[in-house]
């Protein structure tokens, strides 16, 4: 890839609000015409990805190392891997031509700046900090020096377009 894709993570507990956040925040930023890559940690692998009896799965299934299902209008490809971390699956994995890529997960992660989802209705403290390369806060009600309303997400959207797709850093 020949331009330093910006990456950003969204972390936060199980049901903390992530993936609807994210779901947004790539709704706007594609509606401006920005091109956003995701990938999403299943850390337990309880996400069912292929369907059972389906000739993919039957592959896979069997002990094919990747299997790709290509349709008209999405390419799914499905890869055996044991060690890997985002920036393997950025590097290997990810098309080029992004603005941006978004993980949500991955709180251990060195590689990207985390924005971690708050709510008030979960009653907990952060579950990272500075050091973990938290830079700003989602929520509806907690105090941090960068703080983006969980309701607004065109806000973060602004912000990110900012700091991270049209700045100086990436180019």
């Amino acid at each position: 890839m020949g331009k330093n894709i910006p990456v950003i993570s969204i972390v936060g507990v199980h049901n903390s609000g992530k993936t609807t956040f994210i779901e947004n925040l790539i709704r706007i930023l594609s509606e401006k015409g920005y091109k956003i890559g995701a990938i999403k940690h299943d850390p337990k692998g309880k996400a069912k990805t292929d369907t059972p009896g389906k000739d993919s799965y039957r592959m896979f299934s069997a002990g094919a190392k990747q299997v790709i299902l290509a349709s008209p209008k999405k390419i799914t490809s499905y890869i055996r891997e044991e060690d890997y971390d985002p920036s393997d699956i950025i590097k290997n994995y990810m098309t080029s031509g992004l603005n941006l890529i978004i993980i949500e997960g991955f709180k251990s992660y060195k590689g990207s700046d985390k924005f971690e989802v708050i709510r008030k209705e979960e009653n907990r403290d952060l579950v990272l900090s500075e050091k973990d390369g938290l830079v700003g806060v989602i929520t509806d009600y907690y105090e941090y020096p960068l703080r983006f309303d969980i309701n607004k997400p065109e806000e973060f959207a602004r912000y990110i377009e900012k700091h991270y797709i049209n700045s100086e850093k990436h180019i």
